[in-house]
């Protein structure tokens, strides 16, 4: 997950030309690490703080979409603004979230409960687009907003506030507000209302006389917010259906009429040394001002720097220093002790629209989408193309997990970005010198995924060199992570596969041993089907795309990683083999041979452990306790003669084809299949089984029977039919066949089951006394795979799933197979458990292949307590 477009390339051209003093120092660009969709609204203001992102938006509803900062999943819509979202303020020390609009109405909101709390209207109305925020934090807190009619307002949460719309007191209205969870495919919920003011006429264009830089964009009257993949989700949470707010309206004597010649764009709040604080605000009359604030509201002029090149469109502030971020892309630089303008920098070539401080970094983004980083010497130390539209917002917080920083933008492309490794890179995964620490560098995991995807390990002919890479890059992420890692060769011409094990500490008792079961390779792709390159990396509002994410290099690497993180911290007590093969996705051919060959360097096993399928639907954890196994086979009927002309052999022949139709009717009808004996060893239906079923099915809302289907009944099904000849109306083939496929369930067995199917064909063609020739040929054959629950190596696994979900899974079974299970099961001689990591919509084989990143960094923790568990056991 790179930016479209990095260094070189990104760089504007006022910094190529020769006569720029801003020389270019590039170094390592911050790592696109997540992407945010608010559907087809625009983000024009950003905020951010421990817990969650929040983008104000300019949409059919002008919602503020709170995102979780953990699941990177939008939560929540805050509705009430009746125009764009054009500023938001975090107020750290009240739990407040600000927020002003172009309708001309200010709103707080309580980020703990996300409702409405206040709701400020301008003095009498006329402020037109509010722009700007700041906080100042004595003295109650002084809330300052600044304005397209060129005042700056304040309110002071220290006395009493303000006076209603009818010159009375402050009043308490009934909010009606929506709030709505959202997270996949659904229509926005509609908005509910409770804002009184619509802005006087006379804003809606600027004025004709005053330089005011960029105007505000208008809400489009007609544009519906529409869901797009993973973006919103139709199930609304139970809020109350009213909650009260304080309404009321700025006293006129806490304004500073015409404090500009133009809108006031940008509101920046400075500690001084003295703890006073300073204001500086910037507008359209290309001017700076500099205010001193009073205790519990109140502004004094200080200074004034005019005649810039620009609007004044946003601040950042560090060491006594102001960024002014210009119209047309300078950015000026003030030196606040001295008054003096110390540089300015020929930065962007379009509007300087955001400004972040990190350290002495200065990120600046623009309307052009580009963002640059600009280090304590005035140097461009970064320069990458971050949206595909103006660039409105950026802040710079602490990283959600771990230690460091992140850097959230804002676009007006309908994205919020998250990009992390601010300031230096992680090292390349390739070198084998990193010593990877899992506590304090949390997005290891993720970084190491992306490599991987990147590799198109395909299990076919095409991309047998790819596969060779990928098994080489995942031997070196697994020793980098602390394991004893070697690649093992398969059969001649089939994909290699990577031995590695985590070493437990020594405890002076034996450890338990855990085999871990995975693989490397995918299925193809299909690029055009994909809405991003399936072999990049892409994190889009808490999910991350990419072809193997969810199957299954992402469980593969969430249970490396896990073990990595308790060997670290001294706590892996079990020793963690894990083997992951390069041939599953083709039947996992030659996987048998080798395990066999180095089953002295696995040694002995307590368990085997799989995490290799989805939970049921999109919010039960789950655990798997059985799959069905399956045949398959080819029946071929030939002739023994060269393929015939239909206009000149037609009716003289038996043809095959008609000899293969009514075998293959025969097979099987709407009751079943016909074969004698196929359900003599069926397991019939317990009392433990239906209360599984009825459980998995509440929960899920599939119906029971369906389920018992799908799961414990076994199936014949026609996978396709085809002919040697080329395909013509006229062509009599000579040789006709068609693969089936028979899923069997405990207690059928393989060997019975293929010869109850052999003879019933060749006893069934018999009597068709036809001179064609059948061949019955069995491609493929797995047993089916069924855990005891007590066994106390499953229980433990449902114990990890509630330790870290807080519920206890559900208890599920695939119709599926996965072949190397029961037979790992078989040659170890150690029970099998399966922990599916993803959700019901990963789409493991389809376009659009996802995992929710909440599911693989709980799936993570799971695994570490499983094994911890394990060691108790």
């Amino acid at each position: 997950m790179s930016p479209s477009v990095n260094g070189h390339d990104a760089i504007p051209e006022t910094m190529r030309r020769g006569d720029s003093l801003t020389r270019q120092r590039m170094g390592s660009s911050p790592h696109l690490s997540h992407i945010l969709s608010v559907g087809n609204g625009r983000v024009l203001s950003l905020a951010a703080d421990e817990k969650h992102v929040y983008a104000g938006c300019q949409s059919r509803d002008n919602e503020i979409t709170v995102f979780s900062r953990s699941s990177l999943q939008p939560q929540f819509r805050l509705l009430g603004h009746e125009g764009s979202v054009l500023a938001l303020l975090i107020v750290k020390e009240k739990g407040w979230l600000v927020s002003s609009s172009s309708a001309g109405d200010v709103r707080i909101w309580s980020t703990k409960t996300f409702r409405p709390l206040y709701i400020i209207h301008p003095c009498d109305n006329t402020s037109g687009d509010i722009y700007s925020l700041a906080w100042d934090d004595r003295a109650g807190g002084t809330l300052y907003f600044g304005a397209q009619n060129t005042s700056i307002e304040w309110v002071n949460f220290g006395k009493p506030l303000g006076k209603s719309a009818n010159g009375g007191v402050p009043s308490l209205v009934a909010v009606s507000q929506s709030l709505s969870i959202q997270q996949s495919n659904g229509a926005s919920t509609p908005s509910q209302r409770s804002g009184r003011y619509k802005p006087h006429s006379f804003f809606d264009t600027p004025p004709a006389d005053v330089r005011s830089g960029t105007s505000t964009p208008r809400t489009p009257s007609a544009q519906p917010i529409c869901a797009g993949r993973s973006t919103y989700l139709s199930v609304e949470r139970e809020v109350e259906a009213e909650r009260e707010a304080v309404e009321f309206e700025i006293d006129c004597d806490s304004i500073v009429f015409y404090a500009h010649y133009g809108y006031v764009y940008a509101l920046e709040m400075i500690k001084r040394p003295d703890c006073a604080r300073w204001l500086a605000s910037g507008s359209g009359d290309s001017d700076i001002k500099i205010w001193e604030c009073a205790p519990g509201g109140g502004l004094t002029l200080v200074r004034e720097f005019n005649g810039l090149t620009g609007a004044v469109l946003s601040f950042a502030y560090r060491d006594s220093l102001l960024y002014a971020g210009l119209q047309d892309g300078e950015i000026d630089v003030w030196d606040l002790e001295t008054g003096a303008r110390i540089r300015t920098i020929e930065a962007h070539e379009s509007d300087v629209m955001a400004m972040a401080v990190h350290g002495s970094d200065v990120y600046t983004g623009a309307a052009d989408g580009r963002v640059l980083r600009i280090n304590g010497a005035f140097d461009c130390t970064a320069a990458f193309n971050a949206h595909g539209d103006s660039v409105l917002a950026c802040s710079v917080v602490r990283a959600a997990a771990g230690p460091g920083y992140e850097l959230v933008t804002a676009g007006n492309d309908s994205f919020v970005k998250i990009w992390t490794s601010l300031g230096t890179s992680l090292k390349s995964i390739h070198d084998t010198d990193v010593e990877v620490d899992l506590e304090s560098n949390a997005d290891v995991m993720l970084y190491a995924l992306s490599k991987l995807v990147a590799i198109p390990t395909v299990s076919d002919e095409k991309h047998r060199e790819s596969c060779r890479q990928g098994a080489h890059l995942l031997h070196k992420i697994l020793g980098q992570l602390g394991a004893r890692s070697e690649m093992l060769s398969g059969d001649p011409g089939k994909n290699p596969l990577v031995l590695a094990t985590f070493q437990g500490r020594d405890t002076g008792k034996p450890r338990k041993r855990v085999l871990f079961y995975g693989h490397y390779d995918v299925q193809p792709a299909g690029e055009k089907d994909w809405e991003s390159d399936p072999w990049e990396l892409n994190g889009r509002n808490g999910y991350l795309y990419g072809r193997g994410v969810s199957d299954n290099k992402g469980p593969v690497l969430a249970v490396a990683c896990a073990a990595a993180a308790l060997q670290q911290r001294r706590e892996l007590d079990v020793d963690l083999v894990m083997i992951v093969e390069g041939e599953e996705e083709a039947g996992s051919r030659g996987f048998a041979n080798s395990v066999r060959k180095h089953k002295d360097s696995i040694g002995h096993i307590d368990v085997v452990f799989l995490a290799n399928s989805t939970w049921i639907d999109e919010e039960d954890p789950c655990v798997v306790y059985g799959m069905r196994g399956v045949v398959y086979a080819q029946l071929m009927v030939q002739s023994g003669g060269e393929d015939a002309h239909n206009g000149v052999e037609g009716g003289l022949v038996k043809e095959p084809m008609f000899d293969l139709v009514q075998l293959l009717s025969s097979l099987a009808d709407t009751n079943g299949v016909n074969v004698p004996g196929f359900y003599d060893k069926v397991r019939p239906k317990t009392e433990m089984e239906a209360q599984l079923l009825k459980n998995v099915a509440r929960a899920s809302g599939r119906d029971a029977d369906e389920l018992r289907r799908v799961w414990c009944q076994p199936t014949f099904s026609i996978a396709n039919i085809s002919t040697t000849s080329a395909p013509n109306k006229t062509v009599i083939s000579r040789c006709v066949q068609a693969d089936i496929a028979m899923r069997i369930v405990p207690d059928q067995d393989i060997d019975d089951i293929v010869e109850c199917l052999t003879t019933y064909c060749r006893d069934k063609f018999a009597e068709l006394n036809s001179p064609n020739n059948l061949e019955v040929n069995v491609t493929h054959a797995a047993a089916w795979w069924l855990a005891s629950l007590d066994n106390p190596y499953f229980r433990a696994l449902e114990d990890a799933v509630k330790d870290v979900w807080g519920v206890a899974p559900l208890k599920i079974r695939e119709g599926g197979t996965v072949p190397t299970m029961s037979w790992l099961e078989r040659e170890f001689a150690a029970p099998c458990v399966h922990l599916p990591l993803g959700q019901s919509s990963d789409a493991g084989h389809l376009a659009n292949e996802r995992i929710r990143l909440l599911n693989l960094r709980n799936g993570k923790r799971v695994v570490e307590r499983y094994l911890t568990r394990l060691a108790g056991l």
